[in-house]
């Protein structure tokens, strides 16, 4: 008997002790919280709805945990201070911070006095949402509206941007690269542990009225055999890139210098963004609107990029130095004063296998294709289209290149400017272009030439990237299935028709075509 309830105790308790340890456990971890903020209450409360915080100082001092949400109320101003909050979250339990109640997105109003809005330093896990961010001090100085950094901590994961307004940062006009002034910036320093940002989300947000980059990515952890030109000195590290960088559906406008710039990112995806207007304040340094400097695999689609100034640089798009498989594709680029690519290598850098495929621009000037700096390697220019009505170098070739550094096929060239030349092309390949309208001095000798009308539907009508229309060919145009076979073209057109490798294309940056043309049915026409 003593042997039995012996038996059934010691049961009994091998299942107790787990459950205890289970309750402790739960009891130990803290479960997630959401704090408030009301920057107008008049007295501080606990961080509740009905008792909010009511300064950035006490969000600062607090270390929050996974799961929590710091929310800020609609309509409030924080005036002259700035949002440092503490910890970090974890997979599936980010720290998130909004907002709670009714009316306009609560105001984080730097007005000059601090440098950083909103702040971030070797954290992970965040997503923050839905601000109305500004940083406009009495006259320019380095700052940022959200800057996140990280220094000599490996590698941090998951931040969302989404919904913000970040305006009226008058920041250094002239600091490029690191310690820079921008809407958004990520930024990696130190040097002694390898480290970089992953999983980084920048969705629909404004960037308005910033002083010098928009959207900017920069690390000094940079060095690797395609990138000769480091300039960060002895804090160099080898190569380490930002990975899982994705850039959709911003408005970036009024920018001082260049847009949308993810540097040294290894795979970006840079989406349906609109930019316009940049190099709008920049007195110095040359910008671009969306490109990306020491890349790899980048891929630039859906954008809508314009009102580039000047001709120091100014163009949409950049393939630049120690850029490897860019791939620019479906973008609409118009009314940059620079003109629509630069094609720009540094020395001893390799910038090689890039494409740039079914995009249209519309009234680009400058030098259309800006050939400069050192010499790019089998850059694949084919299927776009170019309205050109205002003064322009259509192919700048001031570097030299041959056709193993820039091959331009299947194009249409629609020049209807008498203000326009192609300058030392001789050298590059062309092959299956069409060169309608003016016939400027210069225009390259290409075995397949078309000149007769494509028949665009309505060139220079184009008012947005959605609605390019008047860029759809027509039947009869002298484009149709006889372009140069491309070996992998991509999966569709511009306007999202299908395309089937193998077959000889339509001409441009539209499809009409639906049937296969073998490329032995490829003919010239005069």
């Amino acid at each position: 008997m003593r042997t039995r309830r012996l038996t059934l105790f010691v049961s009994a308790l091998s299942l107790s002790v787990p459950s205890l340890w289970a309750t402790a456990h739960a009891q130990a971890t803290p479960q997630p919280q959401s704090f408030h903020v009301d920057c107008g209450a008049d007295t501080s409360g606990d961080g509740s709805r009905s008792t909010p915080w009511n300064t950035l100082e006490q969000v600062n001092s607090h270390t929050f945990q996974p799961g929590d949400a710091i929310l800020l109320k609609r309509g409030s101003t924080c005036e002259g201070r700035q949002l440092f909050p503490k910890g970090s979250g974890a997979e599936g339990q980010p720290i998130t911070v909004d907002t709670y109640g009714s009316g306009a997105k609560p105001k984080l109003a730097g007005a000059g006095q601090v440098t950083d809005v909103v702040r971030l330093a070797d954290q992970q896990y965040w997503e923050i949402r839905n601000l109305d961010i500004s940083n406009k001090g009495d006259t320019a100085a380095t700052r940022r509206g959200v800057h996140i950094t990280r220094t000599d901590s490996g590698t941090g994961t998951h931040y969302r941007l989404s919904g913000l307004d970040i305006h009226d940062v008058n920041g250094n006009q002239t600091k490029k690269d690191d310690d820079a002034s921008a809407g958004i910036f990520f930024e990696v320093l130190g040097h002694s542990k390898a480290t970089s940002f992953d999983d980084v989300a920048i969705l629909d947000n404004t960037v308005k009225t910033v002083d010098r980059y928009g959207i900017h990515f920069w690390t000094r952890w940079m060095r690797r055999p395609e990138l000769q030109n480091a300039n960060c000195g002895s804090t160099c590290g080898p190569w380490r890139p930002q990975t899982g960088v994705v850039i959709r559906g911003n408005s970036v406008s009024d920018i001082g210098g260049d847009a949308i710039v993810p540097h040294h990112t290894d795979g970006a995806l840079v989406e349906y963004n609109k930019v316009d207007g940049f190099r709008e304040r920049e007195p110095e340094h040359c910008a671009a609107g969306i490109w990306g400097w020491n890349t790899v695999d980048a891929v630039y689609q859906h954008n809508e990029v314009s009102g580039g100034k000047s001709t120091c640089d100014g163009q949409g798009l950049d393939i630049d130095e120690a850029n490897t498989r860019t791939v620019y594709q479906y973008n609409y680029s118009h009314d940059n004063e620079g003109g629509f690519i630069l094609l720009c290598n540094g020395s001893g850098s390799t910038s090689a296998d890039n494409v740039v495929r079914y995009n249209i621009s519309q009234n680009d000037g400058g030098q259309l294709f800006d050939m400069v700096c050192a010499k790019t390697t089998n850059t694949q220019i084919y299927n776009n289209t170019f309205h050109l009505a205002e003064p322009v170098e259509i192919v700048s070739n001031g570097n030299g290149s041959t056709a193993d550094n820039a091959v331009f096929s299947n194009n249409i060239f629609h020049v209807a400017t008498s203000d326009a030349a192609y300058v030392d092309v001789g050298g590059l390949g062309f092959d299956a272009n069409v060169f309608h309208g003016n016939h400027p001095s210069g225009e390259p000798t290409d075995p397949h030439k078309v000149t007769a009308d494509p028949k665009l539907a309505a060139p220079g009508t184009a008012t947005s990237r959605t609605d390019a229309d008047g860029y759809r060919l027509q039947a009869g145009s002298s484009a149709l299935t006889n372009g140069r076979v491309i070996g992998e073209p991509g999966s569709r057109d511009y306007f999202g028709n299908p395309l089937v490798a193998g077959c000889a294309p339509d001409r441009g940056a539209h499809q009409l075509t639906t049937s296969c043309a073998a490329a032995a049915e490829r003919t010239s026409a005069g």
